[in-house]
């Protein structure tokens, strides 16, 4: 487990590594039980050592992700799942589901989106993989996304939350690199960008026209 804004990695029985983003819980199974990790809450990256003959799996809530031999990304927010390929090839499949159900297989480049209702697949998005692997170098990368998707991303990482206080605001599109741990730059450049005003308050920090 990692606490907020704190990221780490481990090393597995089998050579593979794992690194942790931040306030994530990661269990594995016991030394004769197979190679299986149970990702409960948060963000993983996975680096796994290749065996045939002994698949390495991911349970991401009511998902399963299926291994060979592969570097890749899984992030569980409740009963969302978005898995990123940097490369290899992974089965994404619904536990939950009966005999039949037909899985996802993604590879390098691409990412899955899995919620209650079904997985869908973005094909060739490497530069969107490599995004979203950046809190590995420490560091967020928002290409045209809402502000108020850019600050979610942020308030992952930190004890004092930003809050938009108006909706218009949220819908803001932005893009840059910025440091996970310099959300105090991040707003100084709202600031100086948009013309936003930034304020504490005994919640955290308030972001307003």
């Amino acid at each position: 487990m990692t606490p907020v804004g704190v990221r780490h990695a481990i090393a597995l029985r089998d050579g593979s590594r794992v690194e942790l983003n931040t306030a994530t819980v990661v269990r594995t199974a016991a030394a004769d039980q197979g190679r299986e990790v149970w990702l409960d809450k948060g963000e993983a990256y996975f680096d796994i050592v290749h065996r045939p003959d002994d698949p390495f799996v991911v349970h991401a809530g009511p998902r399963t992700v299926t291994v060979l031999g592969t570097r890749f990304t899984v992030r569980r927010d409740g009963d969302k799942v978005t898995v990123a390929v940097l490369s290899g090839r992974v089965r994404i499949e619904d536990a939950t589901a009966g005999a039949g159900t037909r899985s996802a297989v993604i590879g390098q480049g691409d990412i899955a989106y899995a919620q209650s209702h079904g997985t869908l697949v973005a094909l060739a998005a490497p530069a969107r993989v490599e995004a979203m692997t950046g809190w590995r170098d420490g560091v967020l990368v928002f290409d045209n996304q809402r502000l108020g998707d850019a600050v979610a991303d942020f308030n992952r990482y930190t004890n004092r939350p930003i809050r938009i206080a108006d909706p218009s605001t949220a819908d803001i599109r932005i893009g840059g690199t910025f440091q996970i741990d310099n959300s105090a730059g991040f707003l100084d450049l709202l600031h100086s960008a948009y013309g936003l005003k930034v304020r504490s308050d005994a919640n955290g920090i308030v972001v307003e026209p």
